[in-house]
């Protein structure tokens, strides 16, 4: 199969120059009499009769060609790889959808790679026969050959990066506790040759991260804070940092959730997995620099040995924090991270990742995450990067008032500072541990994976979407070429 990209109402058929006059043919005779106008998202298949290789030709609609964007290409190519699956196809070639440049050929590669995704680990019998096309051929007449195909490398170690993070993100609590989580770490690190150090509890209270200790103690499975290095350059370069927040399953603990969709809290270790992806496609592409991911890992659970509403915390950093609600679990232990993670690394900048609030769920939907943070250049490099890769990011004030609501008149800091402004509130509480260094925090809780409100696209399948690896790798990336002055 051959996927052709139209636009609508647009009878500019250049791009159909590498076509055979049989193909061309075949082509002009739907476009012309407008028996298929190139609406975006619509597709038509059109058989081809003779001896050539390609025996169907997909027409894929781009809409308005003014209107066109990398995100529709990589909506489109997850449609065209997502036709060919369903017609149990091997193979099929796309013809790229205008001139070939970097954005756009990331794009459709991006989109091929992503759609194809699928979640059958526990699915038995013929349902796990796995009929996706084999291979995805991109046919470019272009005299910047070389350098379209490092895209490609790149796009590919990325997704796959992506589709190992959605596979973590997918598992079951059952199947997924903090020590099962650090094996999925272990099995990783030996693939690319990463340092990998797990802290146990007892090491955790013995070295005054109470946060991590405090959440994780109601649970049989104990916690764990998993560190993950990887070196792409001299020791001796200030390593980036990435913190992300996994709570393999989340009760709400003894402030308990309602029962109504608390099995989608198995997604509440997204951002730990996302920060576990980012490291494996750093590794995958040999990126000159150094990389530092910290990943608190518990599961909040009520039991007698639970942490409780009234409970006052010494944190790593000496900091005082008294708990109001035990559903406010991961701004705790992301703040021993962080703590730690800036006392033993100094790093250039942090960014921290957390299916933190539904506060931020309510503030922006379930297609944005929200960004705060104490650097602006960060804050606008990360904005530019995701309006390319179309995680939408969005910054959130971080003003005085905000650090007010969660003062205590009994500890340093409260861990919930009442409704209004939740998700800012969440980091102001953060803000408290992370020193001078050049800090972003990204709450994900609407975009980790999909769900009410969540906007249907062709390369991200229902479950774990890997939202921020595209995002941070091409940071990380950029970095190495032209680092922000910070």
């Amino acid at each position: 199969m051959l996927v052709i990209g139209v636009f609508e109402n647009n009878y500019d058929n250049g791009h159909l120059k590498q076509l055979n006059s049989d193909m061309h043919r075949v082509v002009n005779d739907i476009l012309e009499p407008q028996q298929f106008i190139g609406k975006l998202g619509s597709t038509m298949i059109i058989s081809v009769t003779g001896n050539g290789q390609i025996k169907k030709i997909l027409l894929a609609g781009l809409g308005k060609k003014e209107k066109f964007t990398n995100e529709n290409a990589r909506i489109m190519s997850g449609k065209s790889a997502l036709r060919a699956r369903d017609l149990n196809l091997k193979e099929f070639s796309i013809l790229p959808f205008s001139e070939p440049n970097e954005g756009l050929i990331e794009a459709i590669s991006e989109g091929i790679l992503l759609s194809l995704y699928t979640f059958n680990k526990y699915k038995t019998g013929n349902e796990t026969a796995d009929t996706k096309p084999e291979k995805a051929i991109m046919l470019i007449d272009s005299d910047k050959d070389d350098k379209l195909h490092s895209v490609v490398h790149r796009a590919n170690a990325v997704s796959k990066a992506v589709n190992f993070t959605r596979d973590l993100g997918n598992l079951p609590p059952n199947d997924c506790s903090p020590t099962q989580l650090v094996s999925h770490c272990l099995a990783m690190s030996d693939e690319y040759g990463l340092q990998l150090r797990v802290l146990e509890r007892y090491e955790m209270e013995s070295m005054g991260l109470n946060g991590i200790v405090s959440v994780g103690k109601g649970s049989n499975n104990p916690p764990k804070m998993i560190t993950l290095q990887y070196h792409g350059v001299s020791a001796n370069q200030k390593p980036y940092l990435l913190i992300g927040k996994a709570v393999t399953f989340d009760t709400g603990g003894i402030s308990l959730k309602p029962s109504e969709k608390m099995d989608e809290m198995k997604y509440d270790k997204c951002g730990g997995c996302t920060v576990i992806g980012i490291i494996r496609a750093a590794a995958a592409l040999k990126l000159r620099l150094n990389l530092v991911g910290i990943i608190p890992c518990v599961e909040n659970m009520p039991s007698s040995t639970s942490y409780r509403p009234g409970d006052i915390i010494k944190m790593y950093n000496g900091k005082t924090v008294e708990v109001l609600n035990t559903d406010a679990e991961g701004r705790i232990i992301l703040a021993d991270a962080i703590a730690y993670g800036i006392e033993e690394f100094k790093p250039k900048f942090l960014i921290d990742l957390a299916t933190l609030t539904g506060a931020c769920i309510i503030a922006l939907g379930a297609n944005v995450a929200g960004m705060m943070g104490t650097n602006s250049q960060l804050i606008e490099r990360l904005r530019t990067i995701s309006e390319e890769t179309a995680e939408k990011m969005w910054q959130l004030p971080l003003w005085e008032e905000f650090h007010e609501q969660i003062k205590s008149t009994l500890a340093d800091m409260k861990n919930v500072g009442g409704r209004p402004g939740g998700a800012i509130t969440a980091a102001a509480f953060l803000s408290n541990f992370t020193s001078d260094v050049p800090w972003v925090h990204l709450d994900i809780a609407g975009t980790a994976w999909t769900q009410e409100g969540t906007h249907e696209k062709s390369y991200n399948p229902k479950g774990a979407t890997g939202f921020g690896i595209r995002t941070l790798v091409k940071l990380l990336f950029e970095e190495t070429i032209n680092p922000i002055p910070l």
